[in-house]
């Protein structure tokens, strides 16, 4: 339409021509550019042109009366806006830019600090491994924290919070940041002098831990420390992490203010943590197999019991964790009931199809959670199993814990129909007074007493006399650790009315159904 309007000739056509042009050119400097260097070179030249077109209105004497004031005025007006227009997408673009240029740095930063956040930290760390160098990591946590929260209240808290920062700004710190609540992450130049790298530590936990002058006076708090030093460039960014963690936990525990990590001496608590890690996997699904151990009648020989137990095989380490390595780890992660209660599904169709009884070992949570009882009945239920086939086992470490409180839970436990076994008797206090306070059905007594059965006529006496304690009582006595025909026998003539232990029988994995049909 342009080329159309300027090969009319006319004056007037051709301004228009050269305006319309003008506006498309301003358009695409406006809204098309991504820079402020290209908004300046597309928008100069249109807007040069509209006043050069102006002068040339003004004064040329083809232009008279009202085609000259029109065409002055609208050149005038266009030339206004492009330079309105040029210079809103200048400011708008600034604005824009320093939008996104403080976005980034919130997201990369701690609100209340202004140091780094944890994502940005992983970054930074993430580079400086990959870029072939071995900074000095160390991990923070600082002591004493929350009870002066709670004391002072959150604003003298967030004020040491900010101090503590502030101070972790010294020369040979390449970066720091807070990872969340109290605990902090410094990355750390290290020297090539001896000894320099465990000085630099020493100096910092000393600036951290030196009085805060805060709003409420002069305050302190402790700074537990842990760190792995250079050299580490064959770990991976979360093996460096989990190591700086477990030295700083082991500085805190031991209160030692600040230490290196150590292969040899956190190696337990890596493979613990580890376990744990695998652990929340493994319960979920379903890989923490049920076995089953035989407890025998000492008259006959035939089964009575079978004792449930927790194994891990295929764990996937370079052995797999016994019971005793992952099952208080499950306890204390909350994961025992969730464990119990899939090894009790693969364990149950094999004693419903049999008259044995299911003996299952209870731990201290479980015992005073009042949801237990009522979990455990729906569970055998759903297996048509009475409660009278399962045993409770509860050792002499759980019993005496809480004695009036368990004792109520073991009570509810027998009114339901379960039979209430004290498991490992005589490894522990073994005081007589317990048989008295619980609610007993049976006792197990230890594989201790029968160590050394043979050969001490002292030991035999006192299992003798417990057997008959126990008849006394209206209880069942179980003897564990049954290892040989000739100890079998002697516990068979004290008495004793059960035998378990490895001649008896080793513990065996609960085959699932599918595998059994497959066989079939």
């Amino acid at each position: 339409m342009c080329l159309m309007l300027w090969t009319t000739g006319d004056v007037v056509n051709m301004l228009m021509a050269g305006a319309i042009l003008l506006g498309i050119l301003i358009h695409v400097s406006l809204f098309y550019n991504e820079s402020r260097l290209q908004t300046l070179v597309t928008g100069l030249p249109p807007i040069i042109g509209a006043v050069t077109m102006i002068a040339w209105s003004t004064f040329s004497p083809e232009l008279r009366g009202e085609d000259k004031i029109v065409a002055i005025v609208a050149l005038g007006t266009l030339v206004g806006y492009l330079s309105a227009g040029a210079y809103r997408s200048l400011m708008t673009r600034e604005t824009l830019r320093a939008l996104v240029v403080k976005t980034t740095r919130l997201a990369a930063e701690d609100p209340l600090t202004g140091l780094q956040n944890r994502r940005a930290f992983v970054d930074l760390v993430t580079s400086q491994t990959q870029g072939g160098l071995s900074p000095i990591l160390a991990f923070i946590d600082l002591d004493r924290f929350k009870p002066l929260n709670d004391q002072y209240g959150h604003s003298v808290g967030d004020e040491v919070l900010k101090e503590i920062s502030r101070r972790l700004v010294q020369p040979g710190v390449i970066a720091s940041a807070r990872l969340g609540g109290d605990e902090f992450a410094v990355l750390i130049a290290p020297s090539e002098v001896a000894g320099d790298d465990q000085r630099t530590i020493q100096s910092l936990h000393q600036r951290l831990t030196a009085p805060i002058d805060s709003e409420a006076g002069l305050v302190s708090v402790g700074a537990s420390i842990g760190w792995v030093g250079p050299g580490k460039v064959g770990l991976t960014v979360s093996e460096l992490f989990h190591s700086a963690d477990v030295a700083m936990r082991r500085a805190k525990v031991d209160r030692l203010g600040f230490v290196e990590f150590d292969t040899i001496v956190d190696s337990a608590a890596l493979a613990s943590s580890a376990i744990e890690i695998a652990l929340r996997q493994a319960v979920p699904d379903g890989k923490i197999r049920a076995a089953l151990q035989p407890i025998i009648s000492a008259s006959d020989g035939k089964i009575v019991t079978m004792e449930l137990l927790a194994r891990w095989p295929g764990s996937g380490f370079p052995r797999d964790p016994a019971p005793n390595e992952f099952i208080p780890i499950a306890e204390r992660i909350g994961l025992l009931n969730d464990m119990l209660w899939s090894m009790l599904n693969q364990a149950l169709p094999t004693v419903a199809a049999s008259n044995w009884s299911l003996a299952i070992n209870v731990s201290p949570s479980q015992l005073t959670s009042r949801l237990f009882l009522a979990r455990l009945s729906a569970v055998i239920a759903r297996h048509r199993i009475p409660p009278q086939r399962i045993e409770l086992e509860v050792t002499e470490q759980v019993a005496f814990r809480n004695v009036v409180e368990n004792c109520e839970v073991l009570d509810e436990a027998r009114k339901l129909g379960f039979r209430i076994v004290l498991d490992d008797f005589g490894a522990g206090y073994s005081s007589l007074a317990i048989l008295d306070r619980l609610p007993l059905d049976k006792i197990k007594l230890d594989q201790a007493f029968v160590g050394d059965l043979r050969d001490r006529a002292v030991t035999q006496k006192i299992m003798r006399a417990t057997v008959a304690l126990a008849h006394e009582l209206g209880m069942v006595c179980t003897v564990e650790g049954i290892e040989s025909a000739e100890t079998a026998a002697l516990v068979a003539s004290f008495g004793c009315d059960q035998m378990q232990g490895y001649l008896i029988g080793m513990p065996e994995l609960v085959e699932p159904v599918a595998c059994r049909l497959q066989r079939a």
